[in-house]
């Protein structure tokens, strides 16, 4: 099982690459798209970032709690969900509160923004970590059998 929870974390950790590939290949498009264009580039971002990482975390924290890897462990598996949610329910309100919007921004609101790309390093560094927490699981029980046989 914790073969299993190794194979998640390293998806989880993919989908989190992924998300920094498609800030930039949504933000480097051109012509500019208009706001709130349903076929611009950066909604794969974005549906990336609201979709499928929140459900590759929840799954992740499951089946670290099925693979006994440690409340730790699952709550570093949480993370990218708790810190998505932090983006969309605490620093985009923020921002909008502070004067951006999909047709201009202030200074305060692009301060505010800045945490954006901040908490996406937060979420790349908890799959990271993530992911050698589960390779150091996978070594530990291959090692334990050996040892016992000894």
């Amino acid at each position: 099982m914790r073969k299993v929870f190794f194979g998640f974390a390293v998806v989880q950790l993919v989908a989190v690459l992924a998300q920094f590939y498609l800030a930039t290949f949504g933000a480097f498009e051109r012509p500019t798209p208009a706001p709130g264009d349903p076929g611009a580039a950066i909604g794969y971002h974005a549906m990336n970032g609201t979709m499928v990482i929140p459900l590759v975390s929840l799954l992740t924290a499951i089946v670290a709690l099925a693979a006994r890897a440690g409340g730790r462990t699952a709550g570093l598996a949480i993370l990218p969900f708790v810190l998505v949610a932090v983006q969309l329910f605490v620093i985009f309100p923020l921002a909008e509160m502070a004067g951006a919007s999909e047709t201009g921004t202030t200074t305060a609101g692009l301060f505010v923004l800045g945490f954006h790309a901040l908490d996406g390093v937060a979420i790349l560094a908890a799959a990271v970590v993530l992911v050698r927490r589960a390779h150091a699981l996978t070594k530990s029980t291959a090692a334990a059998p050996a040892h016992a046989a000894a």
